[in-house]
């Protein structure tokens, strides 16, 4: 069993201005990270990436994670500043049938003359909020007494620009 994308994760990947970018690791260990335009989620709970380029790294690099069960990354930037990580491993790469045929034509009718590789499903392992305010306030309730001294001499309701007029 997997996580499960919480309504909130779910309207922002389905956002049009939201931002999404798979990060995967190439054979030497080292990161690769691009944007992911049509990445979406499925009713049970698998997300989906279209590859585009059949010799891509991305592409190379998820094979790999499949025959190797190694972890990637997907991260969403919503609108708002809302941010989500989802930890994953690739769970199928679709190259023919209904489906793909079905992703084919919505990569072209946006794209035009474009090509897709495979359809990748990705089996999420965790699902971490990182949006700042969200973080902050798991931090501050986690470390109540980790301050930074600049804080201190401020009070919190003072704006930046007062503390810069001399």
């Amino acid at each position: 069993m997997f996580p499960q994308l919480t309504p909130e994760l779910l309207e922002v990947l389905a956002h049009p201005a939201t931002h999404k970018v798979i990060a995967t690791i190439d054979e030497d260990g080292s990161p690769h990270a691009v944007p992911s335009p049509f990445l979406h989620a499925r009713p049970d709970g698998l997300l989906v990436h279209y590859e585009l380029l059949e010799t891509s790294a991305t592409n190379r690099n998820l094979l790999r994670g499949l025959w190797f069960d190694r972890k990637f990354a997907v991260t969403l930037v919503g609108a708002l500043g809302q941010t989500f990580v989802i930890k994953a491993v690739p769970a199928k790469a679709e190259i023919s049938g209904p489906a793909f045929g079905r992703a084919f034509e919505s990569v072209r009718s946006v794209l035009g003359d474009a090509d897709l590789a495979a359809v990748w499903l990705l089996r999420p392992q965790a699902v971490i909020d990182e949006t700042y305010t969200t973080r902050k306030r798991d931090e501050e309730d986690r470390h109540p007494f980790s301050i930074h001294l600049d804080r201190l001499l401020v009070p919190r309701d003072q704006a930046i620009s007062d503390r810069t007029q001399p």
